[in-house]
């Protein structure tokens, strides 16, 4: 795990944090070079000829190269994220999803780079102060979006108790009887694109799957008892995320009905 810190560069910085809570994401600018996916860019530098090539005028591509590239590349699911809005570290984020790009250009106050993510209930200041108040090696201040120092301090601030800290209140979506519960019934293929990681990449994929929640979790006003085959349900990342793309999140069936009516 990594933590990471995201300054939101919005006119309207309150509102672009507020959104971004609602809408369950972390966003990034810089959409003018398009979804990063699909240009398979091989390194920063690629990706600050991008930003140079989109936006010509602009005297910060060589910044945003490689904010662009941590968030594409090098983020991974379970990851935090420290966002700071208006001078201030606001929120603590964890990435939930992999990387997306919208053409929803209002998504987050038209910044179109984006990563599923949960509202965790830890201190963004307490989670920076121990991480030292620094930045892992290599990292730079002045970017967009930057890693964090990996101390002791700030993973025991994160793993409390034994376990992970709650997201709003998912101390039992971590519990892994009931996610055991749940894949015995269900099965590792994805209910929504069936897509199943052994078939596709042999033992290594073995046993490997997300385990989503029917009823949104932010939704929760405290712990509450899950029933593994009713409230629980697997999916792949792809799906995942896109689960996650609004507030409350889509239902299994809404996005398998999306799915067939896309292809």
């Amino acid at each position: 795990m990594n933590i990471w810190r995201l300054v939101a560069h919005h006119e309207d910085s309150e509102k672009a944090m507020r959104i971004s809570i609602e809408k369950g994401v972390v966003a990034i600018g810089w959409s003018e070079v398009g979804d990063l996916a699909l240009a398979k860019p091989e390194s920063q530098t690629d990706i600050t000829h991008m930003i140079r090539q989109a936006h010509p005028s602009l005297s910060n591509s060589h910044l945003g190269g490689p904010s662009l590239w941590n968030f594409y590349k090098r983020v991974s699911i379970g990851d935090l994220v420290i966002l700071s809005a208006s001078g201030a570290r606001k929120k603590v984020f964890e990435v939930i999803g992999d990387y997306f790009f919208t053409d929803d250009s209002e998504s987050v106050e038209g910044y179109c780079h984006q990563r599923a993510a949960q509202l965790t209930n830890l201190g963004a200041n307490e989670v920076w102060q121990d991480c030292g108040g620094s930045y892992a090696q290599g990292q730079n201040q002045r970017w967009t979006f930057a890693q964090c120092s990996n101390t002791p301090q700030a993973l025991e601030t994160v793993y409390i108790e034994g376990g992970r800290y709650e997201v709003r209140s998912t101390a039992i979506e971590r519990n892994p009887d009931a996610r055991a519960k749940c894949l015995d019934h269900y099965g590792y293929s994805c209910r929504v694109c069936s897509f199943n990681f052994e078939e596709e990449f042999g033992i290594e994929g073995r046993a490997f799957i997300h385990v989503h929640h029917r009823v949104d979790i932010a939704q929760s006003t405290g712990a509450y008892k899950v029933d593994p085959i009713r409230d629980l349900i697997p999916l792949c990342p792809n799906c995942h995320a896109m689960a996650h793309r609004k507030r409350p999140a889509f239902s299994v069936e809404v996005l398998a009905n999306m799915r067939t009516k896309s292809t």
